[in-house]
């Protein structure tokens, strides 16, 4: 019993985390993509796109492309009837704005939650702008209050339209910074970046959404990859009890294990015993272990009980994803351990010799 149960709350505890750390990562993919580029294409010295719309026109062929929108970024601060916070401005044509929300024209602007809740901004109020470039404050009115998902974007970003950005900056007319690509395929997203390098020259730089967040997605990986490694020692403990137990079982069954030498047993049909009754306690702690530990996600996902500080990881709540592969894999290790643990008590049977044995009873 005690080794089933140790196998049973290794393969669980290894099946959680490895859902976590999925969930937390594909959530992080998901909101990141949500909100920022897939490819983002613009001129190495960070100017203005002036033959922005011939370029569209040129990428637009590109097979994998879905849509793409001119934009620019510009620090800022917002300045409220009480406090003054830091924000960043980004331009959002018609052609990415998300249905639910409304086109933003003038003066208008759209907030993050979190920046309009911390300068205390509803819908209708007015505020100021202060841009870098332009010191002059400007007056905007609140059109919207917007959700990502990430806390970062949430407390900082401001949304503004085209022609209110040139305004800001003294403009007659908006001219982009940065050509934001949108793929039919996330994964094939390199794959378009480099024909993309190819149509615009070597005067653009272009960076996927990969290679943007490579440092985030290695961290990620590299935890699931712990996680894994050091809860499995978990299991290779639990299997320790197995052998443990079948060492106990043949000192206490020698006796019977001389008998049936003597009956003409042979050493294949002893090993086959100890290695079967391993593997019983090991396939029982296996499947009690996937049961409880698919259990505990969906346990885990109706309940929303994995919350976080969104101030301090991003996200308010991950959910636990438990691939099939991972499962797959989990039992596999665990399978495999459980069968090594069985070796050492069967050999140790079959070298049991029955003459000794039966002389001493």
């Amino acid at each position: 019993m005690v080794a089933v149960v140790g196998i049973a709350a290794g393969v669980a505890s290894l099946i959680i985390a490895q859902a976590l750390a999925t969930g937390f990562a594909d959530e992080m993919r998901d909101k990141i993509l949500a909100n920022t580029a897939h490819i983002s294409v613009f001129l190495k010295d960070n100017a203005g796109i002036s033959n922005w719309q011939e370029i569209k026109t040129t990428l637009e062929k590109t097979e994998n492309v879905r849509e793409i929108s001119p934009t620019a970024y510009e620090n800022a601060l917002l300045i409220g009837a009480a406090e003054t916070s830091y924000a960043v401005l980004k331009v959002e044509s018609r052609e990415s704005r998300v249905e639910s929300r409304k086109k933003l024209s003038g003066s208008q602007i759209a907030v993050g939650a979190k920046l309009a809740e911390k300068l205390n901004l509803k819908i209708g109020d007015s505020a100021e702008i202060v841009t870098l470039e332009n010191q002059k404050p400007s007056r905007v009115r609140v059109a919207e209050t917007f959700e990502t998902g990430l806390y970062d974007y949430d407390l900082t970003w401001i949304y503004v339209a085209p022609e209110n950005f040139a305004r800001l900056h003294g403009q007659p007319d908006f001219t982009p910074t940065i050509l934001n690509v949108s793929v039919k395929d996330i994964y094939r997203a390199d794959e378009t970046a480099r024909e993309i390098r190819a149509r615009v020259g070597e005067n653009f730089k272009v960076i996927d959404w990969q290679e943007a967040n490579r440092p985030l997605f290695a961290a990620l990986s590299l935890e699931k990859k712990a996680a894994l490694a050091i809860i499995s020692l978990i299991i290779f403990i639990a299997a320790l009890n197995i052998t443990t137990t079948l060492a106990l079982l043949v000192n206490e069954r020698r006796l019977d294990i001389a008998v049936l030498r003597t009956s003409g047993a042979k050493t294949r049909s002893l090993v086959t015993i100890f290695l079967l009754e391993g593997l019983f306690l090991g396939l029982s702690g296996i499947f009690f272990g996937v049961c409880f530990g698919l259990l505990g996600c969906f346990i885990g996902n109706y309940f929303r009980l994995i919350s976080l500080s969104a101030e301090v990881y991003s996200l308010n709540y991950i959910p636990l994803d438990p691939q099939p592969t991972a499962v797959l894999l989990i039992v596999l290790i665990a399978f495999l351990v459980c069968l090594t643990a069985t070796v050492y008590p069967a050999f140790k049977a079959s070298r049991i010799k029955p003459s000794e044995n039966l002389r001493m009873q």
